[in-house]
């Protein structure tokens, strides 16, 4: 078994494990892993202990991010309000066309997904342009 298959074998029996806990906190589980794995196992097992408590999950990773099927979406943000720094969570649904701050603030969801997972719109055109350069028809 290579050092990856270790890796993963590990990261997947600390999630299986967490089961006996109240909550799963997963910070970046993609740092080490392909997007295979990542989409293939970990999202899967996510998923399905989501279903019997609450899992939450810190990714930079769209396969991640997008293929865990999220229930509801947090973005935290650093904000310059009269020159001093406010931070904010702003929180909602993954189908919702704004987030919400607990102060009414509000800010586009398909700004933020596009921004947090694809490294903008630009980057995800690029990419979406390529993909379809080389799909077979």
């Amino acid at each position: 078994m290579s050092g990856g298959e270790r890796s993963e074998f590990r990261l997947l029996q600390e999630i299986s494990d967490a089961q006996s806990y109240d909550v799963l906190l997963i910070d970046e589980p993609e740092s080490s892993f392909d997007n295979l794995f990542l989409k293939s196992d970990v999202n899967q097992i996510i998923k399905g202990i989501s279903e019997t408590m609450p899992v939450v999950v810190v990714t930079h990773n769209s396969t991640v991010g997008a293929s865990v099927g999220a229930d509801y979406l947090l973005h935290t943000r650093k904000e310059t309000e009269n020159g001093k720094p406010v931070y904010r969570i702003y929180s909602g649904h993954p189908t919702d066309k704004s987030l919400c701050s607990v102060d009414g603030k509000t800010i586009n969801s398909h700004d933020v997904l596009m921004n947090s997972l694809e490294a903008g719109a630009v980057a995800y055109e690029e990419r979406r342009q390529g993909y379809e350069a080389v799909k077979d028809r």
